[in-house]
């Protein structure tokens, strides 16, 4: 297994009501096949942000600065052996996202703010990480939880999720933790998002346009900073 992978990408999110997901799903169910993670239908995704001592990540999307990014570490279980540690930056629609393989004892590290390890791995995403999280001063900052459904095609490598049920925490920041005290942030709506290379396939874009879906800038990592937007 590659313990670093990189891929740059255009993303695409949309807020929609449940119901009109659901519809959007019965058609693109047809069209493409569910990733590896959604053969029994939905999946849980959990990611730990990182911001910087002044917050500046959560304060750049806030503000809506076109280019920004993110070091989070994602799981897809508590009991998990292993984690991706993510650094994802954007340009607009355009996206870029590294990530490295962690053990679970180095994503325990990571949360405890010691990314000496990084050095010892010497590639060049390990060294980037180091630097950004060390001078920056990265802390742990919001859990963030939700439910997923995911579908592929290899033409133009089109990955459609869609994302439910969105929690969060500020309070248990520990990615392995079992039963965190969640906050919910997003309930009532789904997370569209679509992500792709050079062009989007034909009949998703037309599915978007009869459904009238509109681009959004809607960002979990943002709606689970609760306490910091009401301080802000």
């Amino acid at each position: 297994m590659s313990r670093q992978l990189t891929v740059f990408r255009n993303e695409k999110k949309y807020l929609i009501p449940q119901d009109v997901a659901l519809k959007l799903q019965e058609e693109i169910v047809k069209l493409l096949e569910p990733d590896e993670h959604s053969t029994d239908g939905y999946y849980t995704v959990r990611s730990l942000y990182f911001d910087s001592l002044n917050n500046a990540d959560f304060v750049q999307k806030d503000a809506g600065v076109r280019y920004r990014k993110k070091v989070r570490l994602r799981v897809y279980s508590p009991e998990d052996e292993t984690a991706k540690l993510e650094l994802k930056a954007k340009d607009g629609n355009l996206q870029h996202k590294m990530s490295l393989l962690v053990s679970r004892d180095e994503a325990r590290l990571l949360q405890e703010g010691e990314y000496e390890f990084l050095i010892d791995r010497g590639d060049e995403l390990s060294l980037k990480l180091y630097k950004i999280m060390t001078l920056g001063i990265y802390r742990p900052a919001a859990l963030i939880e939700y439910d997923r459904r995911a579908f592929v095609y290899p033409e133009f490598n089109t990955r459609i999720t869609f994302d439910t049920m969105v929690r969060s925490s500020e309070v248990d920041l520990d990615v392995y933790e079992m039963d965190p005290a969640w906050n919910s942030v997003l309930s009532d709506a789904t997370v569209l998002e679509v992500k792709y290379d050079e062009k989007l396939f034909g009949p998703i874009s037309k599915l978007l346009r009869k459904y009238n879906i509109v681009n959004s800038s809607y960002s979990k990592y943002g709606s689970g900073r609760v306490i910091m937007e009401e301080y802000l």
